[in-house]
């Protein structure tokens, strides 16, 4: 039974909600089914640097053609925003360097795909391509797509950004791919066709910071999310200033003809955040978040098989490197919730500190570079560096979660400098209980080991039976990036 199979089996005992108990009358507009849209076309618009005029003109290209070309510098005013119904590509200028030259400023969900009717069988949204736009003082989202059949966003900046606020919550995502922000149903269960096709979002510089508190403004890079049957791939951005997440690549899964697949690879993540967003988790700022972070469900069974995921050659700086006894949260690395998941040659700078009060829930609060929670994952060739509970944990996400038959070779945590106080299971390395048949193959440091036949080791010949774990673990990464890239 290939990987696709066994995870249909499971989602076919899964319960899907009914189209109408989908949508609140509070929520924003729907597609009409089957809009009318242009088989080809290109038309170009010069920005006016007038929100009487800007939007409209861009509203009236979209709607009638398949390609625009936008020129100039526009402006969508305090809320501004663009629907695409349709395929279609939207290009600014770019300099010989590729840097835009076209300029949107303000807006709120400047370009947005709605929620469609959900009718079943459900149809592939738009497919949508944005390239060369520079997004300044966009309010919430840049680029908001709820609904996609296939996204590539390319070579944008988006910097300045204002907080969308819901009560004293505000919100900066820069892009969005999936349903995050709409919420209701389809952002906890699968909806074949919502989120699907080949989501490329590469070579965007993003700038999540603001002006206001990040106590109660959740600063997120992306979130791509709730796909099914998606190629995914994440590659070559710069995310800054995030106050949360800078990369949530969450649930996704494969589809009736078992495609589906996730690469977060060549990216640059860094926030100096002292003290980030913490009401979902007291973990932040967080560099990349990938898995089934909405049905935990599945991100609790240790022996579902996932899509192919991998993550490689990203760096991640996480934290304010400033010392002293000033209040803070817990930065992390990476998060993984991917089964079978290869993550390698990542480099990650982490700034945690002590005397972070979290009560009743201290493992929950812990810093570090990897929190490995999933099981056969490999771990190959990382370096983390910094302060921190962990260079490397493997455990679930609550209490008591089995995981196992983990790889970890060769990752470079000597530059890590784990905590002496505050919390009993800080070290380099941290085996969870009930964590179990997992294998450790360092070249220095400490291990706590809470679990059950474990195998760890640092440079000295392996025994109890490590060689053959690291040989099936290399041959699964070489498995699983052959795959993801398939």
């Amino acid at each position: 039974m290939s990987r696709a199979q066994k995870f249909l089996a499971v989602l076919s005992a899964v319960t899907f909600l009914p189209a109408c108990a989908l949508i609140a009358s509070s929520a924003p507009p729907v597609y009409a089914d089957d809009p009318p849209c242009p088989g080809s076309g290109t038309a170009v618009v010069v920005g006016q640097n007038d929100s009487t005029f800007d939007v409209g003109a861009v509203q009236a290209a979209v709607n009638g053609n398949r390609s625009v070309v936008l020129t100039g510098t526009f402006d969508f005013g305090v809320a501004g925003r663009v629907v695409l119904n349709c395929d279609v590509d939207i290009t600014g200028e770019a300099d010989t360097s590729g840097a835009p030259l076209t300029t949107i400023r303000s807006g709120e969900w400047n370009f947005f795909t709605p929620y469609p009717s959900f009718k079943t069988p459900l149809p592939a949204g738009p497919r949508v391509s944005i390239q060369h736009l520079h997004f300044v003082a966009a309010r919430g989202t840049a680029v908001h797509l709820a609904y996609s059949g296939g996204a590539s966003l390319r070579a944008n900046v988006i910097d300045d950004m204002r907080a969308r606020y819901i009560g004293a919550v505000g919100e900066r995502a820069a892009i969005v791919v999936g349903p995050a922000l709409l919420g209701g149903a389809p952002n906890n269960t699968f909806f074949p066709g919502l989120v699907s096709g080949d989501i490329q979002i590469a070579d965007n510089t993003i700038d999540v910071s603001g002006p206001e508190s990040p106590l109660t403004t959740r600063g997120t890079g992306m979130f791509v999310s709730m796909y099914v049957g998606a190629d995914v791939r994440i590659e070559r951005n710069l995310v800054t200033g995030n106050t949360r997440t800078g990369l949530a690549i969450l649930d996704g899964t494969f589809d009736s003809a078992g495609r589906g697949s996730v690469v977060i690879a060549g990216n640059v993540v860094r926030s100096d955040v002292r003290f980030g967003f913490i009401p979902p988790g007291p973990r932040a700022p967080i560099g990349i978040v990938t898995g089934f972070n909405n049905q935990r469900v599945f991100g609790s069974d240790p022996n579902l098989t996932m899509i192919p995921v991998l993550i490689e050659n990203n760096t991640i700086e996480m934290g304010d490197p400033t010392p002293g006894a000033a209040a803070s949260s817990s930065p992390m690395g990476i998060i993984n919730i991917w089964n079978g998941a290869v993550i390698r040659g990542n480099k990650i700078t982490v700034h945690g500190h002590t005397g972070y009060a979290c009560p009743g829930a201290l493992r929950l609060c812990t810093s570090g570079g990897f929190l490995a929670t999933a099981s056969h994952q490999v771990l190959l060739h990382n370096e983390v560096s910094g302060e921190g509970c962990n260079a490397i944990r493997f455990g679930g996400t609550v209490d008591g979660q089995e995981r196992k038959d983990n790889v970890a070779i060769g990752n470079n945590i000597t530059q890590f400098q784990e905590f002496t106080s505050d919390f009993e299971n800080c070290a380099d390395v941290w085996l969870e209980p009930n964590a179990h048949d997992n294998t450790v193959v360092g070249n220095s440091g400490s291990v706590i080991d809470d679990g059950t036949n474990n195998q760890v080791t640092g440079l000295a010949p392996a025994k109890g039976g490590v060689g053959a774990a690291v040989s099936e673990g290399q041959q699964d990464a070489q498995e699983v990036a052959a795959l993801a890239y398939d």
